[in-house]
């Protein structure tokens, strides 16, 4: 079978501005995988772990002054977390960087040295979690409440922390949130698909 198509056929034809539609894709492309890494590498602390081709969870911390996420920083305050953003993005050339501090030992692993700062640093904690603790009116003893047991463990990490020996080490380990990941290229090729199929129809039905 055989179909015949006449000049007229063809002019009734929309043919895209594929030009126009390529500049418009490269032109939202770096904003696209800007904003996707930031939130895929975000998700992280939220899945306590990071994900390449699978999830790979964290060692779970001991430390109590952590509260009930690994990674969030400073309690449940997400200081790490929120430290991840776009530093720069041009059309070829997405950089997501944290500002942290402590992000590279966290997301690489390796040791960090006691210093007097530090060492001053968990005396401070200890006597400030200490001068929280309640007491009993009538017998001026310390309560027995949860809040207290939980005070009296960040308190004595912290002690033992203050204790340490000016010059010796700290082994943390490796609990990755940045990096390469073939996971986030499949979003990104989702993404990269969808939006294509989108400016596409756009163009057509105009």
């Amino acid at each position: 079978m055989y179909q015949t198509f006449s000049n007229k056929n063809m002019s009734n034809n929309k043919v895209p501005n594929f030009g126009k539609i390529a500049e418009s894709l490269i032109n939202s492309a770096h904003v696209i995988a800007g904003s996707e890494s930031v939130k895929f590498f975000k998700q992280s602390f939220v899945n306590d772990g990071f994900t390449d081709t699978a999830l790979q969870p964290w060692k779970k911390t001991t430390n109590p002054m952590a509260g009930k996420r690994t990674l969030f920083g400073n309690g449940e305050k997400g200081h790490l977390r929120d430290s991840i953003r776009k530093a720069s993005e041009v059309p070829g050339r997405i950089i997501v960087e944290s500002d942290s501090d402590y992000a590279e030992i966290h997301n690489n692993g390796g040791t960090i040295t006691v210093t007097k700062a530090m060492k001053a640093h968990f005396w401070k904690l200890y006597y400030e979690l200490s001068n929280q603790k309640t007491y009993s009116v009538k017998s001026k003893a310390e309560s027995k409440n949860k809040r207290n047991t939980t005070i009296n463990a960040k308190a004595e990490f912290c002690k033992r922390m203050a204790l340490m020996k000016l010059g010796s080490k700290i082994k943390i380990p490796k609990r990755q949130f940045m990096g390469d990941s073939q996971t986030m290229m499949n979003i990104f090729d989702k993404l990269w698909t969808d939006k294509i199929d989108i400016r596409f129809k756009q163009h057509l039905n105009k």
